[in-house]
């Protein structure tokens, strides 16, 4: 009859504080704190451990970093709903813009300063204006606008009389908050301008 033999196999133990550095595979327990861990080995040949020590082999006992983690989160979180917040609002306002339908604003200038403020990501405004008693140009203006970077990108399309030209310029600036349509002209100008969609 053959005889079978169970034999003991134990892994390195004691106390948290005493564990020596394990080689690479060899287990270590730690008696105190009821923690197990792997040695990693060396960096280079025959292991290529990507950092000398030893590995937790997670157990209940297992202590993890959570505090720093979860800070580190929630304030991450915390960011993301400000900005979320802040595109809600901007939402807001286009889905308004929208649902009241275009509106015709109209205004006389001269010089140069701001006609009109938008915080929507983009938007068409159409317009029609005249120097002098008659409408000499309409035109179409494009816009995309960033607050994250304070930008604003726009293309303009207009048609004017060829015998009495415009000497308007239109332009757009932007900030954190806006952007605005600026204009800079030499004559009195009446503009009537619509939002057309955002």
């Amino acid at each position: 009859m053959a005889i079978t033999q169970i034999s003991q196999v134990q892994v390195r133990r004691g106390l948290e504080q005493d564990l020596p550095q394990l080689a690479a595979g060899e287990l270590g327990w730690s008696t105190d704190a009821q923690r197990l861990y792997i040695g990693n080995g060396v960096i280079g040949a025959p292991d290529y451990a990507p950092a000398l020590g030893q590995t937790e082999i997670l157990t209940q006992n297992s202590i993890l970093n959570f505090t720093t983690n979860f800070t580190a989160n929630v304030a991450l979180l915390q960011s993301n709903v400000a900005i979320i917040q802040g595109n809600i609002v901007t939402l807001t306002a286009e889905v308004a813009a929208l649902a009241g339908g275009a509106t015709t604003y109209s205004a006389t200038v001269s010089g140069s300063g701001t006609l009109a403020a938008f915080n929507a990501n983009t938007g068409i405004i159409t317009y029609t204006l005249n120097q002098g008693g008659s409408t000499m140009r309409t035109g179409q203006i494009k816009f995309a606008y960033n607050s994250a970077i304070s930008y604003v990108s726009y293309d303009e399309e207009y048609t004017e009389s060829v015998t009495a030209p415009t000497n308007i310029v239109f332009s757009m600036v932007s900030n954190s908050t806006y952007a605005g349509l600026t204009y800079t002209t030499v004559s009195s100008t009446n503009i009537q301008y619509q939002v057309l969609s955002v």
